[in-house]
């Protein structure tokens, strides 16, 4: 049977963070959602390079240094879990994220401090258990939504049931086999112990090395966008609404999906540019179209049609998602006001959404979008207008 020491994993993982936290440090990205992603993803590398402390402790203390180092290990597990999230799309609030990190980290040091060591044990199982098995439900999930199954998601799929799946053995065999237990406080069968050992050793680098391709593939496409993009608001272009919507509408008529198509217009633009001045208006559009592009996932194209007038193509499972999209889009924007020096500027939009079909032309789907957006214009305006 293969032996492993796991002092060397924790200390493999400790440098191996470090060495991923330098990596992902000379990552930059203009999109937000992707810059707050990696934030938290450094947050969790420099959690996690705690265990190298580990190896550096004096043998007395080490065992009291590992429970402090595996509080700061399971902080930096859910942090990955949170970043993950983030980086696909999925928002969690920074309140509700924060407070579970923090819960992580305390649930083990308490353990640490006033259970025994059975009890500690059993806490060690229970909270990197629940964190792990949600980490893979909630890659699982996204991978499924996404519909597309390419070789990184698969893989971090993989990687991250088998990391639940250990976890799990690890949390049976805490409640099943009393100790005694290791110094090093990881309590599993001896045929599982390498491969624990070395998914901590290698979890560090393997996140940075996804991490960073993804980044990466990213800025890729987003430069290949800028050659299809719209100066002023960087959204793309008619022309490139053309191009890449064309690809998308082939796309989703092959997967048999929904492709919603979205008409946005800023109500009473023609006011901003009159009282404050076209440069002015022109940072409103900029601004407008950061927030609606925020809070767009990242399969969906945005695109400035002409004027003050955006339109959106979105993959969705139903139009009802498709709605709920579009109304979350519109409430944001009224929500953000754009912050000048003489005060705010309060702006809304209107919105009509048509669905792509068989026997329609792109072109054809953006008049239908365009035509509820007419209609939503006349009945109020600030207000979303689907088609048939």
């Amino acid at each position: 049977m293969l032996s492993i020491d796991v002092y060397t994993c924790y200390a493999v993982a400790g440098a191996g963070s470090l060495v991923g936290l330098g990596l992902l440090a000379m990552v930059r990205t203009e999109q937000a959602r992707v810059s707050y992603a990696l934030g938290l993803f450094r947050w969790a590398l420099l959690c996690l390079s705690a265990l190298l402390c580990v190896q550096l402790s004096p043998l007395s203390l080490r065992p009291e240094v590992t429970k402090g180092a595996i509080g700061f290990a399971g902080m930096g597990v859910a942090l990955l879990a949170w970043a993950f999230r983030q980086l696909n799309g999925r928002r969690t609030h920074p309140g509700v994220g924060l407070v579970v990190v923090l819960l992580v980290g305390m649930s083990l040091w308490v353990g640490a401090a006033l259970g025994t060591d059975a009890q500690y044990v059993q806490t060690i199982g229970i909270v990197f258990g629940l964190v792990s098995v949600g980490m893979a439900l909630d890659q699982g999930l996204i991978t499924v939504q996404n519909g597309k199954f390419t070789g990184g998601d698969l893989s971090l799929l993989v990687a991250a049931c088998e990391f639940a799946l250990n976890w799990l053995v690890l949390l049976y065999w805490a409640f099943t086999q009393p100790g005694p237990y290791p110094s090093h406080w990881l309590h599993t069968p001896d045929w599982l112990m390498p491969i624990t050992g070395l998914s901590f050793a290698l979890l560090p680098l393997a996140v940075s090395s996804v991490v960073f391709a993804s980044v990466n593939d990213r800025l890729m496409q987003q430069l290949r966008a800028r050659s299809l993009s719209d100066d002023l608001t960087g959204a793309l272009s008619r022309r490139g609404l053309r191009e890449l919507g064309e690809r998308m509408v082939a796309l989703q008529s092959a997967q048999a999906s929904i492709l919603a198509v979205l008409m946005i217009d800023i109500d009473l633009f023609k006011d901003v540019n009159d009282r404050y001045g076209h440069a002015t208006g022109d940072d409103v559009l900029r601004h407008v179209t950061n927030t609606v592009r925020d809070h767009l996932r990242e399969d969906a194209l945005l695109a400035r049609y002409g004027g003050e007038e955006f339109s959106v193509l979105l993959p969705v499972r139903s139009r009802l998602e498709a709605q709920s999209i579009a109304e979350r889009v519109r409430e944001i924007v009224e929500l953000s006001p754009f912050e000048t020096r003489t005060g705010e500027i309060r702006v809304t939009v209107s919105i009509g959404i048509a669905y792509h079909r068989e026997d329609t032309t792109l072109e054809d789907d953006l008049a239908r979008a365009d035509a509820c957006l007419y209609q939503a214009k006349h009945t109020g305006r600030n207000r979303v207008v689907s088609g048939d």
